[in-house]
């Protein structure tokens, strides 16, 4: 391989994707230490995304925010405790006022967990929010234990001067009234959020970068595993099992689909077996180390034999896709000049393309959400401009309606002060392109 410092955007496809992966290539290990070269810096991560969430708070004039989303508290704070169960059970909630150090209303006996993290000021008991969600009486009527809760948030509201209170999604509508009972006045505080976690620090990309490393190697294995009549579900906890070796927390989806369930897209790994001959086709949606999301899609041709003429086609619409909608990437670029200047397929996939084309990716994927031709409107509150530092993927999928199969590529890039930086190494398939990438 040429030094890559001599290499420019406009060299051939393969130069190319191994200068804007430089940074992926420089991918750190999971170890983290007080000291070192090279180690990643865990206080000044979590102190750099609370600063980010706290400075939109104060454009919203609000007292804080109340966070009931696993993945919003551990943006917020730092803290990783059950998060699985705890995104379909609000038994964890977190008030970050908007100077100052967030409140931890956790489950029973697990409040040790928050009480070393420097973004933390108190550890509480949390339940009083689950309770609100099982309430007894038709009209969700609140017991003791909820009341005192939402007295206790009102409280630490009040303290910053305020009765204006952002809340995220997870907190819902039970829980809201018992909020509104002690005189808060509430704020929808995704906005807030969406903004404040769109730009990435160097240290948050390194863990990005680290978990699609772990993502990537997954697929590897999975790749190797793929022969006739390994099932999607084998297939997939391949995948999964080398997510948790490596540090990894869990998928967001079971997106993997073989043969003529490729098309249409999102149908989720089944006990199916692969045949000889078929196309498999995934979205990873994991969430690795450090909690980050490593969002990368392939399809795969199981032999023996080569892949046919129409797979080819398929294959090779996508790919033109992605390479297109990826160009587009620039600091500065508006969401509607973006989504009118995106990849148009032919006519036979169009009723079956993916709307969302570009979206933000961190915890989770997150805003932006951008789509492709056709799609955008006006007054769909998904305007904006592309800025360095977000992280987004860009996406494909091309299948006929009616058709046999269907393909699904995705890349994971850093949006730089002059274009965009790939994340993703994993290379694409060689027979499928008929050419070498």
């Amino acid at each position: 391989m040429p030094d890559d410092r001599r290499l420019s955007p406009e060299s051939n496809p393969a130069d190319r994707d191994y200068v804007l992966t430089r940074l992926a290539r420089k991918v750190l290990g999971t170890g983290v230490a007080d000291t070192g070269s090279g180690q990643l810096d865990m206080p000044r991560l979590r102190a750099y995304r609370l600063g980010r969430l706290q400075a939109e708070l104060k454009k919203l004039d609000v007292g804080g925010i109340l966070l009931g989303d696993a993945v919003n508290i551990r943006y917020a704070t730092g803290v990783r405790n059950m998060q699985a169960w705890s995104l379909h059970s609000l038994i964890r909630t977190a008030f970050v006022p908007t100077e100052g150090r967030a409140v931890c209303f956790e489950y029973g006996g697990s409040e040790h967990l928050a009480n070393t993290l420097e973004t933390v000021a108190e550890v509480r008991l949390g339940g009083g929010t689950y309770r609100a969600g099982v309430s007894r009486g038709a009209e969700g009527e609140r017991d003791a234990a909820v009341i005192a809760w939402a007295k206790q948030v009102a409280e630490l509201v009040r303290a910053q001067g305020t009765t204006r209170l952002a809340i995220d999604r997870m907190i819902g509508h039970f829980v809201a009234l018992a909020l509104a009972d002690q005189g808060l006045t509430l704020v929808a505080g995704g906005p807030a959020l969406g903004q404040a976690q769109a730009i990435k620090s160097l240290d948050e990309v390194q863990c990005i970068t680290i978990s699609i490393a772990a993502t990537e190697s997954g697929i590897a294995k999975m790749r190797a595993a793929l022969q006739p009549g390994v099932t999607e579900n084998q297939l997939w906890a391949v995948l999964n099992a080398e997510n948790i070796a490596l540090g990894g927390d869990y998928s967001d989806t079971r997106l993997l689909s073989s043969g003529g369930r490729t098309n249409p897209w999102y149908q989720e790994a089944t006990d199916r077996r692969v045949r000889p001959g078929e196309l498999v086709t995934f979205d990873t949606d994991m969430i690795g180390p450090f909690g980050y999301d490593a969002d990368i899609s392939r399809a795969f041709f199981c032999g023996p034999g080569r892949p046919s003429a129409e797979q080819r086609r398929l294959y090779g619409v996508a790919f033109e896709q992605l390479q297109h909608n990826l160009a587009l990437i620039k600091p500065g670029a508006a969401f509607r000049e973006m989504s009118e200047r995106g990849f148009r397929l032919p006519e036979e996939f169009y009723a079956q393309q993916m709307p969302m084309t570009w979206h933000g990716v961190g915890l989770y994927g997150q805003w932006p959400t951008i789509v492709g031709p056709g799609w955008y409107k006006a007054d769909s509150g998904l305007d904006g401009t592309v800025q360095p530092g977000m992280v987004l993927c860009c996406e494909s999928y091309v299948g006929e309606v009616g058709g046999l199969e269907g393909v699904k590529l995705e890349q994971q890039v850093l949006v730089t002060e002059t274009g965009y930086e790939l994340l993703t190494t994993y290379p694409f398939e060689e027979e499928l392109l008929g050419r070498w990438v």
